[in-house]
């Protein structure tokens, strides 16, 4: 705990101070579950807490859109909280980690006073018969009466700088001294932090754009994504799931004729719903969906750790391989396959109502309104309100002559709305990189 009375969590450094890197870290089981909880976190609450300035591809974008656009674009009220504090599914395990990194508090739920039994885990939601929720509860995770979290406890761990995690063992010691051309007598200076949330949120960003997180967060170096090429296949080898559910998109792109760089693009509900509802998905479930998350971060690394079972409990590896959404924050086309948990119960209520239906009994699931409005997304994929105020804006900001821009009309399958959701996590020019040819 920090002198403050802040619980943290302690993590040994071994430093090289000559070269100013971590070599490795020893840690017990609460630094390493905070660690694997980085794996549940969704997108948009990543985004939130790094006071989007995440600079992961286009996710602060979305996140700004999001904030700015106006509430009759949406379903419901709530839909906008949803998408910008999106609720963790494994919210009764993340509870009981010494160091939380989600300022919102899930234990919350809201439910009414007068038809008893139906509730929501989302504020502002209106009961289907009286239109109020005025009972706030308060479901309280049973803290402290499990040893284990997800790492398997009693044991201790060692994390490389690029957070590869394993069981301690005198064979590994000698594997990592190898590897990093360590000699017995070396100059290892060891140095124990106490870690606290706001450390762990800092350790969270290295890790998803460096490969030294460990060696950042110590030495406090800057945070600036590695500049890397975007591969030319954007997905990786991957079984093509069939999704029924799954209509063709239409757009029209403004680009230049050289074909250089997309403007904008005029897009529908559909698109713009896709997109937004990225920001509930958590990182393992993106991971899971692409086979990785970036050629530059470190976060693959906790995965491939997980998966490899010797450091998890058996029973949690569902929870950071492939993390659930929780009930109704799905979109109207789930073309990553993220599985949603069933409606649920909390206390005496037993009714969960659905965050996004306007009208009592409907089953609605997309955020965005669907209707005449179109939508303006540039290609760092900020989406606003299309107007030619808004178009005339995009034209003069790129400085590029009207008689130099082409208009086309695209119609986009689910493989190129794969490739586009892929870019948003690796460029600030997804639209460029996915719909301009090479």
């Amino acid at each position: 705990m920090s002198s403050d009375g802040e619980s943290t969590v302690a993590v040994k450094l071994f430093i090289d101070k000559e070269k100013k890197r971590v070599l490795f870290a020893e840690s017990d089981q609460d630094f390493v579950d905070v660690l694997f909880s980085f794996l549940t976190l969704p997108l948009g609450t990543i985004v939130r807490r790094l006071g989007k300035q995440s600079q992961v591809g286009c996710l602060d974008e979305l996140y700004k859109s999001v904030e700015n656009l106006g509430e009759d674009h949406f379903q419901t009220k709530p839909c906008k909280t949803m998408l910008l504090s999106p609720r963790n599914a494994a919210a009764d395990h993340l509870g009981r980690l010494k160091v939380e990194l989600d300022d919102i508090d899930q234990t919350l739920f809201y439910a009414c006073k007068r038809h008893m039994g139906y509730f929501s885990s989302v504020p502002d939601v209106g009961c289907p018969f009286c239109g109020t929720m005025d009972i706030t509860i308060r479901e309280c995770s049973e803290k402290g009466t499990l040893d284990e979290i997800f790492a398997k406890s009693r044991t201790k761990f060692v994390i490389t700088d690029d957070l590869q995690v394993a069981l301690s063992s005198t064979a590994l010691m000698f594997s990592l001294m190898d590897k990093l051309g360590l000699q017995e007598q070396a100059n290892i200076e060891e140095v124990v932090l106490q870690l606290n949330s706001n450390k762990m949120i800092s350790l969270l960003a290295r890790a998803l754009l460096s490969k030294q997180p460990l060696t950042g967060l110590y030495f406090d170096v800057t945070i600036t994504p590695d500049a890397f090429q975007l591969p030319e296949n954007l997905l990786a080898e991957q079984a093509d799931e069939a999704e029924p559910m799954f209509k063709a998109i239409k757009m029209r792109i403004i680009q230049s004729k050289d074909g250089t760089s997309v403007l904008y693009a005029e897009v529908g509900h559909d698109f713009v719903d896709i997109f937004f509802s990225l920001l509930c998905i958590p990182i393992g479930s993106i991971i899971k969906a692409f086979g990785e998350w970036s050629p530059n971060g470190s976060i693959d690394n906790l995965y491939k750790s997980v998966n490899e079972e010797a450091c998890v409990k058996q029973e949690c590896r569902s929870l950071l391989l492939s993390p659930k959404l929780p009930p109704f924050f799905g979109c109207s086309s789930n073309v990553l396959h993220v599985e949603e948990l069933p409606s649920g119960s909390v206390s005496r209520y037993n009714h969960e109502v659905n965050p996004k239906e306007p009208i009592r009994g409907g089953t609605c699931r997309a955020y965005v309104k669907e209707g005449s409005t179109n939508f303006m997304v540039t290609d760092d994929l900020h989406i606003s309100n299309f107007s030619l105020a808004n178009s005339l804006k995009a034209i003069r900001a790129a400085k590029i002559p009207k008689e130099k821009l082409v208009e086309k009309e695209l119609t986009l399958d689910k493989t190129q709305v794969l490739k586009l959701l892929r870019a948003a996590m690796l460029s600030r020019g997804a639209l460029s990189s996915v719909l301009l040819p090479k």
